[in-house]
């Protein structure tokens, strides 16, 4: 069952990337390594993720969307884009929580599934914000300049859900190895009991 969960998420990580948008991250010449965070590190991360996903959300709720000059449907895709965000937030913040208080593999699964759809979800409000469709010159300063703040949101948490990524592939491995050598320490025999004859 956990190699199930383990090969599925692996699955999902490669095949949606957390960053789906066109905009283009700095990458280092050399992969970083996957790192397993001991306790101490990820209480620490969980922190500053916490404070990080805290202060996005803040900027968010100081942006007034419906004050855009923008048609009916284009004001209702913005608006529901915009709360999709709102909301993926808290749940990131209650995954959080949680983990705070007891790591599980079922929990950074599901911290990690918020956190990658909070990365498509910013990146469909960004490319609805940056539609030129704004009523007038001033309302499409204003939505551009939202859709800056959005993107700056995003690139502020992308370190952030990079980091947890490599934590949580580091995490299903450990556990995978710890269940091949379960399963290679059961399938030899005791050489403390007797071999029966055929």
């Amino acid at each position: 069952m956990i190699r199930k969960l383990i090969i599925t998420v692996a699955a999902l990580l490669s095949a949606v990337p957390a960053f789906p948008h066109t905009t283009q991250f700095p990458t280092p010449q050399d992969p970083p390594a996957l790192h397993l965070m001991n306790d101490s590190e990820f209480a620490i991360f969980l922190k500053r993720l916490d404070t990080d996903v805290l202060r996005s959300q803040m900027q968010l709720k100081k942006m007034n969307v419906k004050s855009l000059s923008l048609g009916p449907q284009d004001s209702e895709e913005i608006e529901r884009s915009f709360n999709r965000c709102l909301q993926t937030l808290e749940n990131a913040r209650e995954e959080i929580q949680k983990l705070s208080e007891k790591q599980t593999l079922k929990l950074d699964l599901f911290l990690l599934i918020d956190l990658n759809e909070l990365a498509r979800n910013l990146d469909t409000l960004d490319q609805g914000l940056m539609n030129p469709a704004a009523g007038g010159n001033s309302g499409a300063q204003k939505s551009l300049g939202y859709a800056r703040e959005v993107l700056s949101i995003d690139v502020a948490l992308a370190t952030d859900i990079s980091t947890f990524q490599h934590h949580f592939l580091a995490f299903t491995g450990v556990i995978d190895a710890t269940l091949n050598q379960a399963d290679y320490d059961g399938s030899q025999p005791d050489p403390s009991q007797p071999r029966t004859q055929k």
